[in-house]
């Protein structure tokens, strides 16, 4: 049965049911559909060993749901194009266009999901075992935690080698004869790019934070997130945070891993997608709501942030 059985139980529970393959995926694949009810399109798994697989969703849910699955323990990398919603332990934002490991440390994954935006991704998993073993072979004594080198993965488009390489996994009509040996390269080479990334991040110098320089950012994200709508000065932030402004910029990157700019892009676009729900509410309205004097502007860091323009994610809220 192979790597499938992780999945049984979250694809019975979500409504798929095995159908015949689509033109490309060969004998290795297994394919799931679902066409009424909670979700809408497909999901293939490609699962010949009990180390590893590959998977690719291809769905909508019908509506926003509060999803939790329970899961053995493996550890995966996914590029999604196309998502909406937020996991929640830990709590992450979930975004298109963007690279995301995953550790289900024997537990399993609890988040929020949102509906009429499709759910468009391909990632490996694998075992903690199969991990371990690649990289103490190729990497001897050098990785004591795998989860780690996995979970540094988080919202990642500057990893352009690993998007490809899942980018060429997906079938395409004369794929169907690709051997296990092909796939089970294409993991291991997977794995090689994640420990290269990781030996090589550990190999810069790494700035810190004191704790109370840590605890001063936390009260101001936290400020950023209740206000994020308004005209937000460096200036201002960095006297709430007792620190002159390059050292609050600074500060501010090394605590939440982005410039303060981005940061309030991130978090109006969030805001935008509860809004962009009201169809009462014009695309120019929603764009001041959060923040934004000029729509135009508004809708390029909305598509940046979500892989859609906000047109065009009203228009698959209203096909669902």
């Amino acid at each position: 049965m192979g790597f499938v059985g992780i999945h049984d139980a979250t694809l019975e529970q979500s409504g798929f049911a095995e159908v015949t393959r689509p033109a490309g995926f060969g004998p290795l694949w297994k394919s799931y559909a679902s066409h009424s009810g909670f979700a809408r399109g497909y999901y293939h798994l490609c699962a010949p060993s009990d180390r590893w697989s590959i998977a690719i969703h291809d769905f909508t849910l019908e509506k926003d749901a509060l999803l939790e699955f329970k899961l053995p323990e493996y550890l995966s990398i996914t590029w999604y194009e196309s998502i909406s919603g937020e996991e929640l332990t830990p709590y992450r934002k979930l975004r298109a266009k963007a690279l995301w490991g995953f550790c289900s440390d024997q537990g399993g994954w609890r988040g929020l999901v949102h509906g009429g935006v499709p759910v468009r991704a391909i990632g490996i998993e694998v075992t903690p075992r199969m991990s371990t073993e690649y990289l103490e072979a190729e990497y001897e004594g050098q990785f004591e935690n795998v989860r780690d080198a996995f979970l540094s993965v988080n919202d990642m488009h500057a990893f352009p080698e690993m998007r490809a390489l899942l980018a060429s996994l997906y079938p395409h009509p004369g794929d169907e004869g690709k051997s296990q040996l092909f796939y089970e390269g294409k993991v291991l080479e997977a794995l090689g790019l994640l420990a290269e990334r990781t030996r090589i991040s550990r190999q810069k110098p790494r700035a810190g934070l004191s704790e109370e320089d840590a605890r001063r950012i936390r009260s101001v994200v936290a400020y950023i997130d209740d206000h994020a709508a308004r005209n937000l000065l460096v200036s201002d932030l960095a006297r709430a945070a007792c620190m002159s402004p390059t050292k609050f910029k600074e500060s501010f990157r090394i605590e939440t891993g982005l410039t303060l700019t981005a940061y309030v892009q991130r978090r109006r676009a969030s805001m935008a997608e509860s809004l962009l729900r009201q169809p009462d509410l014009t695309i120019a309205q929603v764009a001041r709501a959060v923040g934004y004097t000029c729509a135009g502007r508004f809708s390029k860091v909305f598509q940046r942030e979500t892989g859609m323009l906000p047109s065009e994610y009203r228009s698959e809220l209203a096909h669902r």
